[in-house]
Order: C-alpha cells, then sequence, then structure tokens
C-alpha cells in the first residue's frame, strides 16, 4: 500500500506534462484570402473601368498537389470565379517559398502556368469566360512568402495582368465583345495543401 501511495505524485506529475503538451499544440490557424479585379476598357463607351473587391469569408483559398503539380486556388464560391497557378512539383524547392513568373504562348520556360475563370449570369442566360496562356499573354508573377510544412498551409501573393482581353462580363449573345486590360491582384494566407491523385 505504501508503494502505491508514494507513486501517485508521479503520476499526476505525468498527467500534469501530459495535459500541458496537449495545450500547447495550437490549432491551425484559418485560411484568408484577398482579391481584386480592375476591367480597364480599350474603347470610349461607358462604362470606362470597373474595380471589384473581395475577401474572406467570400473567397476560398487552397492548394492541391501530386506527384507531377503543385496548384494554388483562391475561388469565390459557388463557383463561380477561380484564380489558379499550377507549378511543376519538381522545380520547385522543399519550402516552396520564391517568386514565380507566369508562361506565356511566346515562351515555356517560366515557372507557374496561370489559369483565371468567370461566370456572367443575367436573365437571358449565363457565359463562362477562360483566360489563360493557350489564348492570352499574361504577365506577372506569384511570390510564395512562407510555408507551414507542420501543419501543411501556404502563404503569398500575386499580381497578373492579361491585356487586350475579351470583356469578361459579356454574355456569348454578344456580338463582339469589348476588349479590355485585365488586372487581378490578390493574397492567401494559411491555405490548407491537399493530396490528390
Amino acid at each position: 500500500m505504501r508503494t502505491t501511495t508514494a507513486l501517485l505524485p508521479y503520476l499526476g506529475l505525468a498527467l500534469g506534462l501530459l495535459a500541458g503538451c496537449s495545450r500547447d499544440e495550437a490549432p491551425a490557424p484559418a485560411p484568408e484570402a484577398t482579391y481584386s479585379r480592375t476591367v480597364t476598357y480599350s474603347d470610349t463607351a461607358s462604362p470606362s473601368r470597373l474595380d471589384s473587391t473581395f475577401k474572406a469569408p467570400v473567397l476560398k483559398a487552397f492548394a492541391q498537389q501530386n506527384a507531377n503539380y503543385f496548384t494554388v486556388f483562391v475561388q469565390r464560391p459557388p463557383n463561380r470565379e477561380a484564380i489558379s497557378f499550377s507549378f511543376v512539383r519538381a522545380k520547385l524547392p522543399a519550402n516552396l517559398v520564391g517568386t514565380y513568373t507566369f508562361k506565356t504562348k511566346q515562351d515555356d520556360g517560366p515557372d507557374v502556368d496561370f489559369a483565371y475563370r468567370i461566370e456572367i449570369t443575367d436573365r437571358r442566360g449565363s457565359s463562362n469566360w477562360v483566360y489563360d496562356r493557350l489564348i492570352y499573354s499574361p504577365t506577372g508573377s506569384l511570390i510564395v512568402t512562407a510555408y507551414d510544412a507542420k501543419h501543411r498551409l501556404v502563404s503569398g501573393r500575386f499580381e497578373v495582368n492579361v491585356p487586350n482581353a475579351s470583356d469578361p462580363f459579356a454574355l456569348y449573345s454578344t456580338d463582339i465583345p469589348r476588349r479590355c486590360n485585365l488586372s487581378l491582384q490578390g493574397t492567401f494566407t494559411n491555405a490548407p495543401v491537399q493530396d490528390i491523385e
């Protein structure tokens, strides 16, 4: 009986240490994102410019990876607007941090592929517009500023310019969409990284 009683302080100490360790395990921080879109039209019609800004919780930021690719997404649910940046996984450093420029039709050398998709809906119907290097020659960069390997979270910012683009607010029924300069800027913080096949 004395032996059992003598062990109780050590048992209490061990339980206290375990409780302290569990308290030190902070939950992973919540993802955040910001995004602004500027459409500057080339003609003299009105409006000449449209500006929009979005942030959480309207936006969703996350990343997906497999053996070949690593892709960052910033989306405006429900699947109405999305920006993606896709890297060849083998070319990325282990900590992912760096500045990556966009590929164009003329140059396959840069580091990251870019695509932007927007859905426009009104009483007459809906249209989906896609802007990528197969059709346009976007310029800009994506900067990965941090990677939390423990929680698998990635953070960074981006800036994209798509010159001489079709109006993203035109419906397919429009005979000749207005031409514009499309500028996209944004940030993503603590975007969770998901493994896919």
